[in-house]
């Protein structure tokens, strides 16, 4: 949870900052891919929650469209995996598209929906979407690698710290 927290406070400060905010796709569509890939179902739905609940929380949407989106990623990679090998390292950039296009899809649902005008989607969007996809797929296998060693390490540290007692 506390990694979802720092991506979070990334993703609405830093990159924003940078001007990345408009191209880049959502950090935390990797960790949820993470989750349904490799966690535990209790933690991995606890995790999605708060998560869901945060960023429907900072953000200026429809209450409750990041933590329906951040759920159906979550449900379609542990159905994927029923019928497909997805931790294999090959298929990474192809799962985290997906990712990002579920994402893309029910965020323009929840927009046309609430919507009491007709919506039009401009070439600017299907540009950022685009854009999006391209990153997800060049960054996307490197952070769902990087998220793994870090859950490994912490969990061992955590380990240690409750068979020691103490901080090492």
């Amino acid at each position: 949870m506390g990694l979802g927290m720092l991506v979070i406070i990334l993703q609405t400060t830093v990159f924003h900052r940078l001007g990345l905010s408009t191209g880049f796709y959502d950090l935390l569509i990797v960790q949820i891919i993470y989750l349904g890939l490799y966690r535990p179902l209790r933690e991995s739905l606890i995790i999605i929650g708060m998560i869901g609940f945060a960023m429907d929380s900072l953000t200026g949407g429809p209450y409750g469209l990041y933590l329906t989106t951040y759920f159906w990623i979550f449900a379609g990679v542990r159905w994927s995996m029923a019928y497909f090998h997805l931790s294999n390292t090959l298929i990474f950039p192809f799962v985290v598209a997906f990712g990002v296009i579920v994402e893309n899809l029910i965020h323009l649902v929840g927009t046309v929906s609430f919507e009491a005008a007709p919506v039009s989607i401009a070439r600017t969007d299907f540009r950022t979407v685009i854009l999006q996809l391209l990153w997800s797929v060049l960054t996307g296998p490197l952070v769902l690698i990087l998220l793994n060693k870090l859950y490994r390490h912490s969990e061992k540290w955590f380990l240690r710290v409750l068979a020691t007692g103490r901080e090492n």
